[in-house]
């Protein structure tokens, strides 16, 4: 303190006694200090600046440094020798020239900075602009929330459609596959066989197929990759186990956002089951099918219809109708619908049984069809579901109206045959009287009445021929003729249109015959080689059937003195019990014998 008042007291005295005089120059002097200081600290601080600019705020420190120090020393001149004055007023002087050597170079862009009201303006434009990217920036921060949480949402429907995508895929015999263009795998999806990614991304077809699948599939999806069309392949590999493995391949080309391939996807759907049932269902419909044909050989052209009814008792399978009925018109209907009177209550009443009790029925049941009545056999068996109700009914119907009629048939064959028997007793009787009455011993009597049985037995065997509905006149001819000459012998003439006799006729004409071939044979025509017999035949007036037996050639012929049994048969058993008549003359040639009956006796 003392030191420095010891100065100040010094440096009053230089002034003169005027202490304030130095004032100001130590304001000039502190002054530039502080604003080179100043300088001095933005220097450090803005090193950023361009080389130049620091060079000349640099030479400005230097100038004001010298100021400063100039000002001091002039201020306190007892603080320094004159010299040290002059060096510091040459570094303030040289900082000075620097100074302006330097600005020469910096005062163009210098002038080129923009005035404060330019840059006023700039910078409301820069803030405006600033204000529109802070409002850019916040509304790119809201598209920003809301693409993530588009994004977040893509990504839960992803997850949920991978879940789904699994969940399908899980229990399926479907594996799914990604390969680039080079068939490398890429992705995978295999949760039949347990594969997972690991074991499959990186590999190709050459190291998941083996050797004699790999070139086809490999093959296969070159070409979806080259042509871009999808294909689809099946292929058999066989197993660890030594079994077949069946796979069926189907292969689409994979595309970038642009449409360019970039590789494929394939699904692999493990068909084995599949095949198994598909072999084991053909083996099935084969036996069906030959059981089907079986079953249609054994009812084809056969008498049984098969059907079957819902539990409504309504048709609904009817295979081989009998006859009158049709399979389509009675599919959908019920039996009332085709029998409403009382004629379809049986049916009716056996088939409501049948799903009433649960039990099978059986019984005979008779149906008009086609206005004609026709007989069924019928069995009727309930349809069980798995609970024991009834769901309907299956059923068998045989035809049976052609049995019936057949009983009927033959009830009435029998009842004729009665009828016939009777008749032929009766005739066999007043035969068997008549040949004894003119026989005059057994013997006689025994081959007179062998031969007259004989002729009937003829007679009968040509209408057994025919199931009794008659016989031909011709045929009954040469039945009685060949008995004592050929019937293509040159002694017979034999002429007539094609006529067929009723039973009654046959019988009593055949007799007629052979009473008049008896009676040639042992005294007419046919008893002398030149004699001859001409027979003829037709009807006549329309009304009557005209029949002539003439002999010529033959021995000399006389009135018989009695009438024999051959007359009195002619007479009576043809006359008679055919309601016609019959003129028997003996002329000197031979005799004539012509019958006359209604031609109701006939079946032209």
């Amino acid at each position: 303190m003392d030191w420095l008042l010891n100065i100040l007291s010094q440096a009053s005295d230089a002034l003169g006694g005027d202490i304030w005089r130095p004032v100001p120059r130590l304001v000039i002097a502190f002054s530039t200090l502080a604003i080179a200081v100043a300088a001095l600290s933005f220097l450090w601080r803005r090193r950023d600046l361009p080389a130049i600019y620091r060079r000349v705020a640099f030479s400005f420190v230097l100038l004001l440094l010298g100021v400063a120090f100039n000002y001091l020393m002039a201020a306190f001149p007892l603080l320094a020798p004159a010299v040290y004055s002059r060096m510091i007023e040459i570094v303030a002087a040289l900082s000075a020239l620097v100074a302006v050597f330097l600005i020469r170079f910096v005062l163009p862009e210098l002038l080129a900075l923009p005035s404060p009201r330019l840059l006023e303006r700039n910078n409301r434009h820069l803030k405006s602009e600033i204000d529109a990217h802070i409002d850019t920036m916040r509304q790119l921060t809201d598209i920003r929330s809301e693409l993530e949480e588009k994004v977040r949402a893509r990504t839960r429907e992803l997850t949920a459609t991978k879940q789904r995508f699994e969940a399908a895929l899980s229990g399926s015999d479907i594996a799914v596959f990604n390969q680039d263009n080079d068939l490398v795998f890429t992705w995978a999806y295999d949760p039949r066989r347990g594969l997972t990614p690991e074991e499959v991304v990186g590999k190709t077809d050459a190291d998941l197929f083996p050797a004699d699948v790999a070139p086809s599939v490999s093959d296969a999806k070159r070409s979806v990759t080259e042509s871009g069309k999808g294909t689809s392949l099946n292929v058999v590999v066989q197993t660890d186990d030594g079994a077949s493995q069946y796979l069926r391949l189907s292969i689409e080309p994979l595309r970038d956002g642009a449409g360019e391939i970039i590789g494929l996807t394939s699904a692999v759907v493990d068909m084995t089951e599949r095949h198994d049932y598909e072999t084991r269902l053909s083996a099935l419909t084969s036996s069906l099918a030959e059981a089907n044909a079986r079953f249609d050989l054994a009812l084809r052209g056969s008498s049984i219809m098969v059907f079957s009814h819902d539990r409504d008792l309504r048709y609904n399978w009817v295979y081989n109708p009998a006859i009158g009925l049709s399979a389509d018109a009675m599919l959908g209907h019920t039996d009332e619908e085709f029998w409403p009177d009382e004629r379809g209550f049986p049916i009716i009443a056996m088939k409501k049984a049948a799903v009433a009790s649960g039990e099978a029925q059986h019984g005979e049941i008779a149906l008009s069809i086609g206005g004609e009545d026709r007989h069924f056999q019928l069995s009727i068996e309930p349809i069980l579901g798995p609970d024991r109700t009834v769901r309907g009914l299956a059923g068998v119907a045989v035809d049976t109206t052609e049995a019936h009629q057949q009983e009927a048939h033959l009830r009435l064959v029998m009842r004729e045959l009665t009828h016939r028997s009777k008749n032929l007793l009766a005739v066999i009787q007043a035969m068997a009287r008549q040949t004894a009455a003119r026989s005059d011993d057994p013997q006689t009597f025994v081959t007179r009445f062998s031969a007259r049985l004989r002729a009937m037995a003829a007679s009968h065997d040509l209408l057994v021929a025919r199931e009794w509905h008659g016989a031909i006149l011709k045929d009954l001819v040469n039945a009685q003729l060949g008995q004592a000459i050929d019937p293509g012998s040159d002694q017979l003439v034999i002429e007539g249109p094609m006529l067929s006799l009723r039973p009654d006729a046959v019988q009593n004409i055949g007799l007629a015959l052979h009473e008049l071939t008896t009676n040639a044979a042992k005294y007419g025509a046919l008893s002398v080689p030149g004699g001859k017999i001409s027979l003829n035949w037709g009807i006549r007036n329309g009304d009557k059937l005209h029949l002539r037996w003439e002999e010529t050639n033959g021995p000399l012929v006389q009135q018989p003195e009695k009438t024999g049994f051959g007359v009195t048969l002619l007479e009576r058993s043809v006359g008679q019990a055919l309601d016609g008549t019959v003129t028997l003359e003996f002329m000197p040639g031979g005799v004539v014998c012509e019958i006359c009956i209604p031609s109701s006796h006939a079946l032209v």
